[in-house]
Order: C-alpha cells, then structure tokens, then sequence
C-alpha cells in the first residue's frame, strides 16, 4: 500500500481516505479491501494525530490475513 500523507485541521481527529482503482477487480473486491483497511485503521493505538490519510489499496489487502494487514499498516504508518 502506499500513503499520502496531509496535516488535518487543529483540533480534528485524523481523516482518512482509501482508494481502490478500477483494475484492482470487481465492486465487491473493491469494497472488501476499503473495509479491511478501515478496520485495521480503527485498530491502531494511538491513532496518528495531525494527519490526513490517503491509502492507496493493493491486491493483496483483499486476502492477506488480517493480522499482517494491520502490521503492514502501523509499519507504514511509522514511516511518516
């Protein structure tokens, strides 16, 4: 995955986004991916504070195992 990263308004909790493109598969792969991304966001203590996120979803966020989805996640997120 990749992420774009933006300050996000004082005093607001963090935003983000996840895209999917068209050639990732069907709707409902799509969608599958963009909820277990948003899963494993909601799952990091402490959330990054000040930033806006955008993920850019790869075709394995739809059938890696969760728990290697969440670790890529913060590792990720670590980065910034």
């Amino acid at each position: 995955m990749s992420v774009l990263a933006a300050p996000s308004p004082p005093g607001e909790r963090p935003r983000l986004a996840v895209v999917t493109p068209k050639g990732f598969g069907d709707a409902v792969d799509r969608n599958r991916a963009r909820r277990r991304l948003r899963a494993a966001f909601a799952g990091i203590e402490p959330p990054p504070k000040g930033l806006d996120l955008i993920l850019t979803a790869r075709s394995s966020a739809r059938t890696i195992e969760f728990k290697l989805l969440c670790e890529d996640l913060r590792a990720t997120l670590g980065r910034l």
